[in-house]
């Protein structure tokens, strides 16, 4: 799990630089010419892997079985509170629509700053996986995802602090170079990002690890497929409350979702004790 952070800290930083290299310099029709190729060998690649047969009792694919796994969840407090709290971290936690406004009229630097944020989210992750080698020795993890989420939403409303105390530019939106920034407020938003993709990567990381040793292997598949619908559909509701709250101010979404990440965390730890005492060494769904 640690070292798909690693690969996602990659993707989300060296990707996004190779496009704007790509786009410099060879135009949009050639760097997704590019993209298409290399999509197409990960396809075939795909393709090629033999087929890996679950163990114990096995089910048709369809409804009955997305039924099923919704059963199983009902009845697997642990499994079912992972996905809970990262729906929660997800829908009031995502600003990342805001970083066009935010390089436009707030901090300023336009593309260059919106690039910066979103690297900067990526780099925490990165970061936080390349020195995850502790991690191994966590046994009470679901104690552990409670805490890295509160400390997530704590650095998003750090985020909104920043935003709070940077006073929107009058005239419209600024330049797009770095000269237009303010560089200490865009120094202090890329920290407060980085370690909110820290803390995500970490929770990511314990999630994944009771979602992998607690689930019997028949139900793998299922959960993962929920697994997959959380972790799309959240920031996507997430887009949507951002929107809403943004038109009471800009830095209002990140300081009302952080403080509700971490005021919802705390009751969804309450009704679940089960959760808190989650052990590594005998883990139960």
């Amino acid at each position: 799990m640690a070292l798909g952070g690693i690969g996602t800290g990659l993707m989300l930083t060296v990707g996004p630089a190779l496009a704007g290299v790509l786009v410099a310099g060879v135009g949009f029709p050639l760097t997704y010419s590019v993209d298409v190729v290399l999509f197409s060998f990960a396809f075939v690649g795909i393709l090629t892997l033999p087929p890996i047969r679950p163990e114990g009792e096995t089910s048709r694919p369809g409804l009955s079985s997305l039924a099923q796994g919704l059963r199983f969840l009902r009845s697997s407090p642990n499994i079912r509170t992972t996905f809970v709290v990262d729906l929660i971290a997800m829908t009031f936690g995502q600003p990342r629509v805001l970083y066009p406004v935010v390089g436009t009229l707030v901090i300023g630097g336009g593309a260059v700053t919106v690039g910066a944020l979103t690297a900067s989210y990526a780099v925490g992750s990165l970061l936080s996986s390349v020195f995850s080698g502790r991690l191994g020795q966590v046994r009470l993890q679901g104690r552990a995802v409670n805490r890295s989420i509160a400390v997530y939403g704590a650095f998003i409303a750090a985020f909104g602090v920043v935003l709070a105390l940077t006073p929107m530019r009058a005239g419209g939106a600024l330049g797009d170079g770095l000269a237009d920034a303010r560089p200490v407020a865009l120094v202090a938003a890329a920290i407060a990002l980085a370690g909110a993709g820290a803390a995500d990567n970490v929770s990511s990381i314990f999630r994944s690890t009771i979602l992998q040793a607690a689930a019997p292997d028949s139900m793998h598949g299922r959960l993962q497929g929920i697994f997959i619908v959380v972790v799309t559909g959240g920031p996507r509701l997430g887009d949507l409350f951002v929107g809403l709250v943004a038109a009471v101010g800009v830095a209002w979404p990140p300081l009302l979702g952080g403080a509700l990440v971490v005021v919802l965390l705390g009751v969804v730890a309450r009704l679940t004790p089960s959760f808190r005492r989650y052990d590594a060494t005998a883990p139960t769904p």
